[in-house]
């Protein structure tokens, strides 16, 4: 039997609202690499999961956050495999400090009229303009390939 894992984790938008643009990491590794998310990672055992947020914003990008909005909690299935993300989906305009290099990849301050035109992870592309605007809370499961392509979606 193959052992199926579910890890639990955030993505977060840094937004930038007089610029009008929003912070984005160009993936280095596998899966999905080479696409564009935003911050985030794994939510640590005994972390609660703002506080992971902020731990991952501020490894990935060097800055303190503040403000956290939760935007959605999104399933993600990565198809044929026995991986799974419950992801917690948040955006702030409240940081501060100097970016750094990030380790997982490039970051990229993307003016949000040009978001199109980017590679984005098919998963991010289909819950960012729900992120981006004062729609409720999303929740739902998104089933996508290495690709980073939607298979299938079901948001409640």
């Amino acid at each position: 039997m193959i052992k199926q894992k579910i890890t639990i984790g955030t993505v977060c938008f840094l937004l930038d609202e007089p610029k009008k643009r929003i912070l984005l990491l160009k993936r280095l590794n596998e899966p999905m690499k080479g696409m564009y998310t935003g911050v985030g990672g794994k939510t640590h055992f005994e972390e609660d999961i703002y506080t992971s947020c902020v731990r991952e914003v501020k490894e990935e990008t060097g800055f303190d956050v503040k403000n956290l909005k939760l935007k959605g909690v999104i399933k993600t299935v990565l198809q044929g495999q026995p991986s799974s993300w419950i992801l917690f989906v948040y955006t702030t305009s409240t940081y501060s400090g100097s970016q750094i290099i990030c380790p997982e990849g490039e970051l990229e301050w993307v003016s949000t009229d040009r978001l199109n035109n980017y590679n984005l992870i098919g998963f991010i592309r289909e819950i960012l303009p729900n992120v981006m605007n004062d729609s409720p809370l999303i929740e739902g499961t998104i089933v996508h390939n290495t690709k980073g392509e939607v298979i299938e979606k079901r948001f409640n």
